[in-house]
């Protein structure tokens, strides 16, 4: 085994596929990434005849613990339709007071009678008992303590009916079964997952939560990111046939990381990063003792309740018509799927293909209002559904005049927040709504933007009176999201090279959102002051509107340029190569055997598009979020009781020292390392925390990984699952680095 690789010699690893991804240890030049990032490089993985998920009855089991919280679910989706439900105790499933109509004064007056009862009977009192109380306390086991109605008194929860929704998702899944039963065969994956949707949105594939999460099978953005194209332009998460195959390669994904099928469904939930964290914390692996012990501050009703339903869902369909009769199913529509080879306006696209604009919208749910408002186009490349298509694919495609074509997509027009700036200041800035720019620009609040954050704009004309650019007047300017030293240089008409020299950079790719930059010409040093002279307390910082058109650039130029995140330098060369990765002369690699759930990606087809999309993501700047950004993600970001921490991937003690506000040389020294030794990916490192408090280190920690993975998913998609033989001198590091050329962090994961 070696150690902090988690690999085994010879041992047959599932794989996930990708074309090709950049992975180096120290610095690239720009000759190398632009080869890289064009590179396309397919690898033929050789499968074993054995199927990769054996179909067993122990996948899915229902233990004891779980009954009643799965016939609560029985009832709630059969006994009582969404103009009722149930007053019950919300962990104690089994226990429900009574069923009553959806009326607000009718359900609190009952819920305050039953905690009102509660309350007595866990005083002790067990006679002289009114009627509410006493049915209340039948409800309850003969030897239930005091402590336990105490704690009740306050769980008294409403839920909802499902009846009717449940076979109205039962109507709709007649749409979609046969396509997501033939993506669970072509993965080998366990049948039942087909009735998941019911749990999710009741098959509706035009759902949305309070939560964010979208389409039938609920993707939030940062977990659908991983696999789907999602952007203001096109969001794959509404297409329920595209999220089907999302949906599975997430559960095949939760599986391979946790283990089993009900962690893996309740990981589909909670996401893989919090089961995991469960898994530690319980020291089990067992649903039932998760469901019973696991207290995380986001482990609510939904997910310690997710399995339980899904058992339920499985149950209600395998004798629906006993509880509803004989069902019509909807049939499912006969598409045919045509890839476009430009850019084509919507309404050009339906008059050529003999549809309705309506129609063509109905059956493309990915592609977002932009491209039916005709502010965007249909993108190349994108494979658009036709319902009986009476014409061959290419010949629709050559009948649509060149003209129509186009090489490029229509330009984004984008705002750059600055400091002071509001939502609805922006708005009024440029003759527009504060909700139009929330959902064009999928923002999860209208209250929460940061400085450097790129605005998408509306496309009329009233929207695009907008003020024109001017330079910063002290002449610095600060790096926002998706800036390059090129764009920059352009926008302010200053030299590339002169740029780079004043501000002493070396590396013209080296930039980071935030980053202050003089602008050769404009900016004016301060006067030195002289002995007597006192500098002024504080500095105003002016800040000026800029108005940025970036059209979508083409693949290969935004290969060559890639938006780069936010890096911590290391004290020298030397340390950025020794800790960025494993130790690379240990001998006992030779004979050590290590297991990897090796990771790999698909690169997008239309990446040009999705890099300038993917500055529009607002900041990660609160627990909640980052515990969203990073939920698929299971490694460990905590800190120890005893201050340790796990070294993870693309970390250094450059990045430790500057998320604790200390030395590297500081970390170095607690730990007892000379200035040779190597930061190993695994392994644990001691940290000191006198100047920055724990969570302040671990929210900075998580940022740094939930950028870095969301600018990733934001080019990649994980494609699909193979397998991979482990060979002797290999390890987790040159199988990532030299075999699939994938970031590492991604590989353990």
């Amino acid at each position: 085994m070696l150690k902090g690789s988690g690999l085994h010699l010879g041992e047959r690893k599932l794989i996930r596929r990708v074309d090709e991804l950049p992975y180096f240890i120290g610095p690239m030049t720009r000759a190398s990434k632009a080869s890289i990032w064009r590179a396309a490089v397919m690898f033929l993985l050789v499968a074993t005849a054995a199927p990769l998920f054996a179909q067993d009855p122990r996948d899915f089991p229902r233990p004891a613990e779980l009954e009643p919280a799965i016939q609560f679910w029985v009832r709630v989706y059969t006994e009582v339709d969404t103009q009722s439900g149930f007053l019950h105790d919300a962990e104690h499933l089994g226990v429900i007071y009574t069923a009553l109509p959806l009326d607000r004064k009718q359900i609190e007056t009952k819920r305050e009678a039953i905690k009102a009862a509660l309350q007595v009977l866990s005083t002790g009192k067990r006679t002289g008992l009114s009627t509410e109380e006493q049915q209340v306390l039948a409800l309850w086991p003969a030897n239930v303590s005091n402590q336990t109605l105490k704690v009740a008194s306050d769980n008294v929860r409403w839920q909802l009916g499902q009846s009717n929704r449940f076979l109205a998702g039962l109507r709709r899944s007649g749409a979609y079964r046969a396509h997501i039963e033939k993506i669970i065969g072509g993965k080998n994956l366990p049948p039942q997952l087909v009735v998941l949707p019911h749990v999710e949105s009741s098959f509706n594939p035009g759902a949305y939560s309070s939560a964010d999460a979208a389409g039938m099978w609920q993707f939030t953005r940062a977990t659908g990111q991983r696999f789907m194209r999602i952007d203001h332009i096109v969001d794959e998460r509404m297409d329920p046939y595209i999220a089907a195959e999302a949906a599975m390669s997430l559960l095949e994904y939760n599986y391979r990381v946790l283990g089993t099928w009900p962690l893996a469904l309740t990981a589909y939930n909670h996401g893989a990063g919090g089961i995991a964290r469960a898994v530690r914390e319980t020291g089990s692996s067992d649903i039932e003792e998760i469901v019973a012990k696991y207290k995380g501050r986001r482990f609510g009703f939904a997910s310690r309740n997710f399995y339980a339903q899904f058992l339920a869902v499985n149950e209600v369909e395998k004798r629906a018509e006993n509880f509803f009769g004989e069902i019509q199913f909807n049939p499912a529509p006969n598409f045919t799927e045509l890839t476009t080879d430009a850019y084509i306006d919507a309404e050009v696209f339906a008059r050529s293909a003999n549809v309705s604009l309506e129609q063509l919208k109905a059956d493309n749910p990915a592609l977002r209002p932009v491209v039916w408002q005709g502010q965007k186009r249909i993108p190349r490349g994108f494979k658009i559904k036709l319902r009986d298509a009476k014409m061959a694919s290419q010949e629709l495609l050559a009948s649509i005049d060149g003209d129509y074509k186009f090489v490029v997509q229509t330009p984004d027009v984008s705002y750059t927040v600055e400091r002071g700036d509001s939502l609805s200041a922006i708005a009024g800035r440029f003759n527009t709504s504060v909700s139009r720019l929330v959902a064009l620009n999928q923002l999860t609040s209208s209250h929460r933007i940061q400085i450097g954050q790129r605005i998408l704009l509306p496309q009329d004309e009233t929207s695009l009176a907008a003020q024109s650019q001017r330079a910063p007047a002290n002449g610095i300017y600060t790096v926002a999201r998706g800036d390059t030293v090129s764009t920059i240089s352009r926008r302010f008409s200053v030299g590339e090279t002169a740029l780079l020299r004043l501000n002493g950079i070396e590396d013209s790719h080296r930039i980071y959102p935030g980053q202050e930059l003089r602008l050769p010409g404009l900016y004016a040093a301060p006067p030195q002051l002289v002995a007597n002279e006192r500098a002024p307390e504080s500095l105003v910082e002016t800040t000026e509107v800029s108005l940025e058109v970036s059209p979508e650039v083409s693949s290969e130029s935004s290969m060559q340029n890639p938006v780069e995140v936010a890096e911590i330098e290391p004290e020298s060369s030397q340390e950025q190569a020794f800790d960025t990765l494993v130790a690379p002369d240990s001998d006992s690699m030779l004979d050590e055997p290590a297991l990897a759930a090796n990771v790999l990606v698909d690169v997008n087809a239309v990446a040009e598009e999705v890099a300038a999309a993917m500055s529009e993501d607002t900041a990660v700047d609160s627990d909640a979020e980052l515990a969203e950004a990073l939920s698929a993600d299971p490694a460990d970001y905590s800190v120890a009781s005893d201050d340790s921490i796990e070294v993870q991937a693309t970390e250094t003690l450059g990045h430790y020292a500057d998320w604790l506000a200390v030395r590297a040389w500081d970390v170095r020294r607690l730990n007892g390392m000379a200035y040779s030794d190597p930061v190993i990916v695994g392994k644990r490192l001691t940290l000191g925390f006198s100047k920055v408090s724990r969570p302040e280190f671990e929210r900075r920690r998580k940022d740094y990984h939930s950028t870095l993975q969301r600018d990733f998913f934001a080019r990649y998609r994980i494609r699909d699952v193979e397998e991979y033989t482990i060979r002797r001198n290999e390890n987790i590091g040159t199988i990532a680095r030299n075999r699939y050329s994938a970031p590492l962090w991604l590989v353990r994961q």
